[in-house]
């Protein structure tokens, strides 16, 4: 998690002098001020508290003094129209602690209102520039002047100065005149001058100079003009220095123009490192961490495009050389074309935070949050021939701010939509918020002390909010419910949520929480509560009934299955005696062989409802199982047929996992009979067993298996007759066959026996298959019980 931004920090460590006060007029009292502030103006801890004219009153020794006045003036108009207001270079001497005197200085000031979400101040920045060595500089500027002029006019450097915001010249040395063929300058503007300057950079970084009061300097600049000793326009290369000049109050009135002639050399050098600077340049331009691109006018054609911005497209290197709509199309009706031709039209830079751009990326529509700036292309005539894109992409960052915007509004939403109260209570001063419903719950309304909603709990339940609020103090957290009594009498239930906030020295400073009625849900719990105690009576009883019940039918089918044991077995001796005698006629002979197999028939039917009946049996003892071991004994029990039907098993290898181990034998027992004896006529069966984890996705696909167990699916899969898809779940019932039993053999129990199993194990089994085309029996089993 990303540390906390300490903003005190930043604004001691701003470069600028910065002191707050508050708008408490006429006294505007002094709240703090940054390191810069302190140094700057003789600022102490001592002068926090004191009004600012208090800490710094006007000179007495000048009688001229108005720094108070001015100040106060802009200071009331800051309050009264809320908007910063930038003051004039002010006169403004400040007391001196080291000698208890006053320093002469000037300031440029500025008074910024800071105003809360009402709309109301907070307070007011005061920022200072010390403009004293400035102005001093200005003020002696006079006496040098005539003697500089003279030094000038000796100097075989162009010098020029230019005054007002259309630059006009009042004095340029005979280097600049002759520099610029010997034309009249003084008197006249740049461009009615130097007309041929027009379409150049030159005004525009004049007004620059003009407007920011920063000063320019440019190395080797291109200027085509009628230049010393020609006729016709010549390209020419200088340094230049455009340097702003001041009033008394340091507004800019003009500019004084430097200029030194490097035609010869930028020609040498260009000539023996063109190729060298071509290839640096053009390397530096495609490894930028940032994507950068050229834009040819007039079709806007991509002259060259970095990898990083060719991945801000979504497009491959194949669309530089194309026009930018043919390369991009999407972005034909979103202004892009008309920012760049205004980049053309006013060879200003256009700069962009967050723009919103449709592209297509991977197939998709996406949208794109970039920071970019588009900068004039200059040619080597100082043409402007396209734009210089650089962009970076800050998607990411816009979504996750976006994120906690929605979640801060969802949140609120959510806890207006839960029917909830919020409040928030400083520790501190026991002052309370706190919103509308969360003092209707209370049955409160009006102005309310916190005292109120103590006094409202009910008299058994106010330890229990005593102790809940000491221990928050400890945890952080507080929790609780409780009754409060409304002053109609009525009792309502309420769940108090909060959390401790801790001021800078680490104390409790805040708790802020929710409040929920939950008279309904007590109400609503207690009748659930008496229901349940109820239907648990009958659920006792029911299930005693229901274990009787069990008891006596597994005792049933026992008893009765070995019963009929016995009389079957009568039945077949005695019809394989009568068999044996050669006196008896064909007729009798079919019907006793008939006796014969209904009596095997009905022996085998018992003893498979003798072992169905065992599986009912409760407290399985589970046990780690190695299930090769298993298939290797069924296998061997199966060892003639297999033999007899030329029958292929394939096995992969398989996991140990707690089962019980017989009925793990009655599973694959059954299971691989089953596909042995529903093979087709006169081909050989074919048998696959594999195992494998079943995944979590998988997993989802069954509700009855347990998220928490991890559950191993093994598959028998043959190339028999199989089944219609409408009957997958039919034969895994008692006594439900798919085929008459003159055609396969067997009794319709041997499935419900495997999903007996299965269900003993708690996992579960299911059949897919086609006819003609074989089966799946799939049977999924916890690798580990649940304990």
């Amino acid at each position: 998690m990303m540390a906390a931004i300490d903003f005190g920090d930043i604004f001691q460590a701003l470069p600028g002098n910065y002191i707050i006060l508050l708008p408490d007029a006429p006294k505007f009292t002094i709240v703090s001020f940054n390191h810069a502030r302190a140094s700057e103006t003789f600022t102490t801890r001592e002068d926090i508290g004191k009004g600012i004219f208090e800490a710094f009153p006007d000179n007495p020794d000048d009688p001229a003094a108005n720094g108070v006045a001015m100040l106060t003036a802009s200071l009331e108009m800051v309050i009264r129209e809320k908007q910063p207001h930038q003051m004039a270079v002010q006169k403004y001497d400040i007391p001196n602690s080291l000698d208890n005197g006053f320093e002469i200085r000037y300031w440029l000031p500025k008074n910024i209102p800071v105003l809360n979400k009402a709309g109301e101040i907070t307070c007011i920045i005061h920022h200072v520039q010390d403009v004293t060595t400035l102005i001093n500089a200005q003020q002696g500027e006079q006496n040098i002047r005539k003697n500089f002029e003279e030094f000038l006019n000796q100097s075989l450097s162009p010098f020029a100065v230019m005054e007002g915001p259309d630059f006009t010249f009042t004095y340029a040395n005979a280097a600049y005149i002759t520099l610029m063929n010997g034309r009249q300058l003084e008197g006249k503007t740049v461009l009615e001058a130097i007309p041929e300057l027009e379409g150049q950079p030159f005004i525009q970084q004049l007004q620059q100079v003009f407007d920011t009061g920063v000063t320019y300097h440019g190395i080797e600049v291109p200027a085509t003009a009628h230049f010393e000793g020609s006729d016709e326009t010549t390209t020419r290369y200088f340094n230049l220095s455009y340097t702003p000049t001041r009033d008394p109050k340091g507004i800019v009135t003009g500019i004084l123009a430097y200029a030194y002639d490097v035609t010869t050399q930028v020609e040498m050098r260009v000539k023996a490192k063109a190729d060298e600077l071509n290839t640096q340049a053009y390397d530096l331009f495609m490894q930028a961490p940032v994507g950068i691109c050229i834009i040819k006018y007039d079709d806007h054609r991509i002259l060259l495009a970095n990898s990083p911005i060719l991945e801000i497209w979504g497009k491959e290197a194949s669309v530089i050389g194309k026009p930018l709509l043919e390369a991009i199309p999407e972005i034909a009706d979103q202004g892009i074309i008309a920012l760049l031709d205004n980049v053309k039209k006013t060879a200003v830079p256009f700069y962009a935070n967050e723009h919103v751009v449709k592209l297509i990326r991977n197939g998709r529509e996406e949208t794109a949050y970039l920071n970019f700036v588009y900068q004039p292309y200059y040619e080597a005539d100082a043409t402007i021939s396209g734009v210089i894109a650089i962009a970076i992409e800050v998607t990411e960052q816009v979504t996750a701010r976006k994120k906690v915007e929605l979640a801060e509004e969802t949140a609120r939403l959510a806890i207006e939509s839960a029917d909830l109260g919020a409040y928030d209570i400083s520790l501190e001063t026991d002052v309370m918020l706190t919103t509308p419903r969360f003092n209707n719950i209370w049955g409160l309304s009006g102005t309310i002390e916190r005292s109120q909603f103590a006094n409202a709990i009910h008299p058994d339940d106010r330890e229990r909010r005593l102790k809940a609020h000491e221990e928050s103090l400890a945890t952080g957290k507080l929790f609780y419910e409780a009754r409060i009594i409304w002053k109609d009498g009525s009792i309502h239930w309420i769940r108090i949520k909060g959390t401790v906030l801790y001021g800078p020295d680490q104390k409790p400073a805040r708790l802020i929480g929710v409040i929920q009625d939950i008279t309904d849900q007590r109400a609503f719990a207690d009748e659930l509560r008496r229901q349940v105690d109820e239907k648990t009576v009958d659920l006792k009883t029911i299930n005693a009934r229901l274990e009787k019940s069990n008891h006596e039918l597994e005792q049933f089918a026992h008893v009765t299955s070995h019963d009929l044991q016995e009389p079957l077995r009568k039945i077949q001796l005695f019809s394989s005696s009568m068999a044996d005698n050669p006196e008896l006629s064909e007729k009798s002979l079919t019907q006793i062989n008939k006796i014969n197999a209904a009596a095997k028939r009905m022996s085998g039917l018992t003893k498979d409802l003798l072992e169905y009946a065992r599986l009912s049996q409760t407290s399985p003892q589970y046990r780690p199982t190695d299930l090769n071991a298993v298939l290797q004994n069924v296998l061997s029990d199966f060892e003639l047929v297999i033999t007899q039907k030329k029958a292929v098993i394939k096995a992969d290898p398989l996991e140990i996992i707690e089962a019980v181990s017989l009925q793990m034998n009655q599973l694959f027992f059954n299971l691989i009979g089953n596909a042995l004896k529903f093979s087709k006529k006169n081909v050989a069966p074919v048998i696959a067993i594999t195992g494998s984890m079943l995944s979590e996705k998988e997993k989802k696909g069954f509700a009855t298996l347990l998220p928490d167990l991890e559950y191993y699916a093994i598959r028998f899969s043959d190339n028999g007759i199989g089944f219609e898809e409408e009957y997958a779940e039919n034969i895994f019932s008692v006594f439900q066959r798919l085929h008459q039993h003159s055609e396969y053999g067997g009794y319709g129990i041997g499935l419900a026996l495997c999903s007996r199993v299965v269900n003993n194990h708690h996992g579960v089994i299911y059949a897919t298959g086609k006819p003609g085309e074989g089966s799946i029996f799939t049977a999924i089993l916890p690798l580990r019980q649940q304990k």
